[in-house]
């Protein structure tokens, strides 16, 4: 029998290119929906267009001066009210100062009206230096100059400093900010923390609830699965409000503790890390029992049996036997229910105590109330990368399994 040659790359790329066709506007539209205005916004983390574009000859007068020097020399005050000029004409100035402010917090008020005066020519002379410090003594803060010494790239650190509780001094070095305005890594750590509290309590839940449905009769087992199914056809809002009534101090709950005399005043249930815990596992259960119930189907029943057959007791043979092969389910349920705990907003704003809020909370804080933009793009980029490290947590335990069940 004669062989067959195998086809070319060319000819096989040829072969794809009709599916190719069908997926581009796809991928275009992902792209251009998703990817790009997701990395135009983690740009902000990085980005210093407001201070290099209108404090450029200020940071050029600034080359070499520290803040060990005391105040900037006359160039760099003439310089700076040159910039401010500038900035006020363009309808830059509070942008500016917005930034600068974030640095240097209540600096905007002075820097607003030294661009101001600047702009009218207020400041000239042969002593501009004392003219500025006359008009506004923020001037004299060296802290100041030393953020515009500094932040003269294109790029700045500022804003991922900020969201890890770190500062740069005006000597250069970087070190962590007072104790007492460190935030932002406690909260990190929190938003983790309750979301592997919520992704462990879930798996606890979910496997004996899907073990139940796949051993129960086919009537029964599509029936348990719309139950299951029946909170992800309500809205999340709508699910927690239900649990703000069911637990406020004159709710169901307490209303039935009081009545059978276990309570004698109403019990403090809702606003707490409790009521948020409970609240989410309620919401993300359904994403957990679902690939467990997917994977566990596709075991045969047999496997167990042979186990419990040759003398191993029922936990032996579940965690030996079921358990490596229910890891692919749990593993996947396990992401799903940990990425969603990670960015959950609504739920921890309405249910949650002041204590309790966890990082997406801020992000939307600094980008609608604030317009922080730089820090909210920082406080994201931290989320991004503990995604990236779960990821890489499951591949790694995945890669683990598949070694000791081959």
């Amino acid at each position: 029998m004669p062989s067959v040659a195998p086809a070319s790359p060319l000819t096989a790329a040829r072969g794809q290119l009709p599916y190719l066709a069908m997926v581009a506007p796809l991928v275009v539209f992902v792209v251009l929906t998703v990817i790009l205005p997701v990395a135009l916004f983690l740009f902000r983390a990085v980005d210093n267009r407001e201070l290099q574009a209108n404090l450029a000859a200020t940071s050029a007068a600034l080359s070499g001066w520290t803040a060990e020097q005391g105040l900037p020399p006359e160039p760099a005050f003439a310089a700076l009210v040159r910039d401010l000029a500038a900035a006020q004409a363009a309808g830059h100035a509070g942008t500016l100062a917005a930034r600068l402010n974030q640095a240097v917090p209540g600096s905007r008020t002075f820097i607003l009206k030294t661009a101001r005066l600047a702009a009218e020519g207020a400041l000239t002379g042969p002593d501009v230096r004392s003219a500025v410090l006359a008009a506004a003594k923020g001037w004299q803060n060296p802290a100041l100059w030393s953020v515009i010494a500094q932040e003269r790239g294109r790029f700045t650190a500022f804003y991922l400093l900020t969201s890890l509780d770190l500062q740069r001094h005006p000597d250069g070095s970087i070190g962590a900010v007072p104790a007492e305005q460190a935030l932002f890594l406690s909260i990190l750590w929190r938003t983790i923390a309750i979301s592997l509290s919520v992704t462990a309590i879930c798996a606890l839940l979910a496997l004996p609830v899907a073990h139940v449905i796949v051993a129960a009769p086919r009537w029964a087992a599509a029936g348990l699965l719309a139950l299951v199914l029946l909170p992800l056809w309500t809205s999340l809002l709508v699910r927690t409000v239900a649990w703000i009534i069911l637990l406020q101090g004159e709710g169901p709950i307490n209303s039935t503790l009081q009545g059978l005399g276990l309570i004698t005043e109403p019990l403090r249930l809702v606003y707490t890390r409790g009521s948020l815990v409970v609240t989410m596992v309620q919401v993300l259960l359904p994403l957990m029992i679902l690939p467990i119930v997917s994977v566990l189907r596709r075991i045969p029943p047999t496997y167990m049996r042979a186990a419990r057959s040759l003398g191993a007791p029922w936990w032996t043979a579940w965690r030996r036997v079921q358990l490596p092969m229910l890891l692919p389910g749990l593993l996947t349920g396990s992401g799903i229910v940990f990425v969603f705990a990670l960015g959950y907003y609504i739920t921890p704003t309405l249910i949650g105590g002041p204590g309790d809020q966890m990082l997406s909370s801020f992000i939307v804080f600094y980008t609608d109330k604030t317009l922080n933009w730089g820090l909210a793009a920082a406080l994201s980029v931290q989320l991004l990368a503990v995604l990236a490290l779960a990821a890489g947590a499951v591949a790694a335990v995945r890669a683990l399994a598949s070694r000791r069940v081959a």
